[in-house]
């Protein structure tokens, strides 16, 4: 088999080096450029490495011709050699975030079960630096802080995105090397989705004007905002386990007072987790009215949370209760 480009094989090869020979691998695979480049390197790399190499295709079956789709991509990840091949149907549950959200949840799922199922020790996934530097741009215009600016982990636990600092056009033309057709998923030329229109409107024009190096200077913020956000939650989390009876008896008010903002913040949101408030729907907005109980006391009352708690402010200290609603 023809070799992918060297840059492409010492990316995967950089995360998969310590694994142990034998090892099962899975790579998400949905037929598209991206997913079949990463396959075929994977399995190449992995094959270097004696490790097992797999594919999990998830089908959203939100188009007509998703179970096709899906079948094609499993018989070209059969095609390049990889023979244990899974695909996972999924019914994506539209919420207030948006399609693109609701199948992004449901996908995740999917890949959850399949790690359970199959003792896998990792997921590939094909996300690029033309995708890094698309969310960090979206991002930006949510009024997003250091921890949602620094965005997707190369490494995340069993998730891993090895090509996060190539460009797209580089693993896209790498499959003229093994003739590979890619399948063209309707939705990326979907100008109702934000990514779309930032993909094909905005990142074009920041291009033009401030030139190509732009897109890897994205990607560097969001790695150097990544070692930032990791040092100040390091901090938070040592001041919150210093203290004792916590739940008991909350934060006192005087010590928080003490802190920069940057850390009193993420102390706050530790706390209220650890409370019991739901992280899924905690938003800055709630962070933002907690914390006048810290920095701006004057008589207000609860503050309602996720989860059926509020943060209120007794004895000169911050305490997380059962709401009575």
């Amino acid at each position: 088999m023809i070799n992918p480009p060297i840059e492409m094989q010492n990316a995967v090869q950089n995360l998969l080096k310590n694994f142990d020979a034998g090892d099962f691998v899975l790579v998400g695979c949905s037929g598209g450029a991206d997913s079949l480049a990463l396959a075929w390197t994977t399995l190449v790399v992995g094959k270097r490495l004696e490790l097992k190499i797999g594919a999990i295709i998830v089908d959203h079956q939100l188009i007509p011709e998703s179970n096709d789709v899906a079948l094609n991509a499993k018989k070209q990840c059969e095609e390049l050699g990889i023979q244990e091949v899974v695909i996972k149907k999924v019914k994506v549950e539209h919420n207030h975030e948006g399609l693109e959200a609701a199948a992004r949840i449901a996908r995740y799922e999917a890949f959850e079960n399949v790690l359970h199922e199959t003792n896998a020790q990792a997921i590939l996934l094909a996300h690029t630096q033309d995708d890094q530097a698309e969310t960090v741009l979206m991002r930006l215009t949510r009024g997003s802080g250091a921890k949602s600016l620094s965005g997707m982990a190369q490494v995340s636990g069993k998730y891993l995105r090895p090509f996060l600092h190539l460009r797209k056009k580089l693993v896209h033309d790498s499959l003229d090397l093994i003739g590979l057709k890619a399948w063209q998923d309707p939705a990326n030329t979907d100008h109702q989705f934000l990514r779309v229109k930032v993909r094909h409107e905005l990142m074009p024009k920041i291009v033009e004007v401030l030139g190509e190096s732009a897109i890897s200077s994205l990607d560097k913020t969001s790695q150097l905002l990544r070692l930032d956000n990791q040092a100040l939650e390091d901090l938070a989390q040592q001041f919150f386990k210093s203290q004792k009876d916590v739940k008991t008896n909350g934060l006192e008010i005087s010590e928080l007072e003490k802190l920069p903002e940057a850390i009193r913040t993420r102390v706050l949101r530790i706390f209220a987790i650890s409370s019991g408030v739901h992280p899924g729907p905690f938003s800055f907005e709630h962070i933002e009215a907690i914390d006048a109980l810290v920095k701006n006391w004057h008589g207000q009352g609860n503050v309602d949370l996720p989860g059926f708690i509020q943060a209120t402010r007794v004895d000169g200290s911050l305490r997380f209760v059962a709401s009575k609603h």
